[in-house]
């Protein structure tokens, strides 16, 4: 429940700096939260079988998400490296005090 409560939160409020640290957080909260259902449908909720194969399956397409999303997103700030990170932070942080002001 908390992680679909902070999946509402993430999109109402974009508490953090960039739009694409947003957008990383956003994903892994969605994929973790569809983890969790398909972990509850795996479980003993149900005795049928193929409800439990589309859970497994599920399951297995969250989990690659989120080890895919960790690791694009390290390779892509490994890349981009710590000067172009704060640049990109402190430009965003102009853009949102900009858009509060009005």
């Amino acid at each position: 429940m908390t992680s679909h409560a902070y999946v509402l939160y993430m999109v109402a409020v974009k508490p953090f700096q960039t739009a694409s640290i947003n957008a990383y957080v956003l994903a892994n909260e969605t994929f973790y939260s569809a983890l969790i259902v398909a972990i509850f449908i795996f479980s003993d909720a149900t005795p049928e079988l193929n409800i439990k194969v589309g859970a497994a399956m599920a399951i297995i397409a969250s989990l690659s998400l989120i080890v895919i999303s960790n690791v694009i997103t390290n390779i892509v700030y490994l890349i981009r490296g710590p000067a172009k990170l704060k640049e990109e932070a402190r430009v965003a942080k102009i853009k949102r005090a900009e858009k509060e002001a009005l």
